[in-house]
């Protein structure tokens, strides 16, 4: 809820029994985890490593 979704989807989603793999599709998660935001906790964009690796063809 600290990074902007509401209380509603939090509760929903952090309660279903589906389990991780499931749960990290949500749309809680999706809002919670943008690449932004990653990117600035100190993760790297992949895609954009992989571009810069690969990009001589």
């Amino acid at each position: 809820m600290q990074v902007g979704v509401l209380f509603e989807i939090v509760y929903k989603e952090g309660n279903c029994r589906r389990g991780y793999w499931w749960t990290s599709n949500t749309v809680a998660v999706k809002m919670a985890m943008k690449k932004e935001r990653l990117i600035r906790l100190g993760f790297y964009d992949l895609a954009e490593a992989y571009q810069s690796v690969h990009a001589s063809y």
